[in-house]
Order: structure tokens, then C-alpha cells, then sequence
């Protein structure tokens, strides 16, 4: 738990007595003190800025202040508090730069990947297309992401968001996809053979490159004028291919 409750913000010290409250109930200090590896002082400190913050309280019974937490939804309300404050900071930002804004990132490994997958589609705009040349197998690219597929269909299915894709190859899958959702799905055949080690997605403001031999990654490169020359690029090979239908 302690691991956890510093992801969401807390101290070290702080997770601890956290987590030993949890644990022991309502106590007073002094039983954080005997179970605890920290310094008196620093159980001390940390109780007050649990209480600062909303996660512990104190009362009084007999002349001697008992320590307990607070609602666990405390934990909950501070997280989408912290949320709202990124939420602010992201607006901010993207108000203040640049029209030419430019940006090349990559990020390499499976848990990477798949968390870049989650955050991106965040930030597109409900109906966004995704203009895709060469992707894998929908059944390939689906053990990539694992746990993380879900999440993210269930997302893209609420933000609306279309994979408009030009396969090199009509797998088993893609039909399936294509029967569950066809209207957010459209494809079109460029037949080629041969191993498929990459390709590239055009979606809103941002090209995708991906590499699907290990590690696994994605370069990501924001560039208004790049997009507009992979977006051109993607249009020519799409009236070239073949529709591909039920």
C-alpha cells in the first residue's frame, strides 16, 4: 500500500503511519511510535499533515489524543483534486505555445507503449479519425496492450474515435473487429507480402510511428507540417486500395 499512496502524492513517512493506522484502527501516537521504524518526532509530523490533508483526523478520550483516517474516499477526492490542477496546467500550456509547436518523443517497452496508448487517446477529440497505414493483426496488437485493450476500447467506443486503415494483409480478426463495430471501423487492402516490423498512424495533430519487434515502440512526432505530408500521403494509398467489406 505504501508504494500506492506515494504514487498519489504522499510522503514516504506519511504512507507509513497511513498504512499503520489502517492496520491498528484508532490508536494514539504512541502505538505508531512502537510499531513504526521512524522517529517520534516524525510520526509526529506526519499525523499532522495526514490531518492537513484530510486523511486522518484526531479526538480526544480521556486526555489523550486518538489518531484514525478518514473516510477512504478521502484518498479518491484528493486524486481528481490533483486531476483538476494537471487539467489546468495542460490548458495553460497548450494556450501559451506556439502555433509551430514542435515535439519528437519516444517511448520504448511494453508498459510504455501501452500507457502512451491510454494518455493519447485522452487527448484526442471525441470523433477523431485514425488514419493507419500497415497495421498489425487487430489479434497481435491486442496481446501487446493486454490488460490495458479494454480500457482502451472502452474509451475509444465512448469518444467515437474511427480507425480508418489501410492493412497490407485481411486477417480473421479484422473481420471480426469490422462486424462489431462497423461503424467506427473502415479498410482498405494494399496487398503486400512479407513481415510486418512497423507502421504509422495520422491522428489529429500528432504521427504515430510504431516498431513492433522488441522492444516495442512508439515515436511520436507533433509537427503541424509533418501531418499534413503523412495525411497526403495516406489519402494517395487510399484511393489506390481496395475496400475491403463483410
Amino acid at each position: 500500500m505504501q508504494k500506492e499512496l506515494q504514487l498519489i502524492g504522499m510522503h514516504k513517512n506519511e504512507a507509513k503511519v497511513y498504512e499503520a493506522l489502517v492496520k491498528f484502527g484508532p490508536c494514539r501516537a504512541g502505538v505508531l511510535i512502537n510499531k513504526l521504524d521512524i522517529h517520534r518526532n516524525l510520526v509526529y509530523q506526519s499525523l499532522d499533515k495526514l490531518i492537513l490533508g484530510g486523511y486522518a483526523t484526531k479526538v480526544i478520550k480521556k486526555g489523550v489524543w486518538t489518531f484514525q483516517i478518514t473516510d477512504p474516499n478521502s484518498l479518491l477526492s484528493s486524486v481528481r483534486q490533483r486531476e483538476t490542477v494537471v487539467e489546468g496546467i495542460i490548458k495553460e500550456i497548450q494556450t501559451n505555445q506556439h502555433k509551430s509547436f514542435q515535439q519528437i518523443v519516444v517511448y520504448e517497452g511494453v508498459e510504455s507503449y501501452r500507457n502512451y496508448w491510454l494518455s493519447s487517446l485522452e487527448r484526442f477529440p471525441e470523433g477523431t479519425v485514425d488514419y493507419t497505414v500497415g497495421s498489425p493483426a487487430i489479434s497481435d496488437w491486442i496481446d501487446i496492450m493486454g490488460p490495458a485493450y479494454e480500457k482502451y476500447n472502452k474509451l475509444r467506443l465512448k469518444k467515437k474515435i474511427k480507425w480508418k486503415t489501410i492493412l497490407f494483409q485481411v486477417a480473421e480478426s479484422e473481420m471480426e473487429s469490422l462486424k462489431r463495430f462497423p461503424d467506427l471501423i473502415e479498410y482498405r487492402l494494399w496487398p503486400r507480402e512479407g513481415e510486418l516490423l512497423g507502421n504509422f498512424n495520422v491522428i489529429h495533430d500528432t504521427i504515430i510511428l510504431h516498431v513492433f519487434t522488441s522492444p516495442v515502440r512508439i515515436i511520436e512526432i507533433r509537427d503541424p507540417t509533418l501531418v499534413l505530408v503523412f495525411k497526403n500521403y495516406f489519402d494517395m494509398m487510399w484511393e489506390k486500395a481496395e475496400p475491403v467489406n463483410l
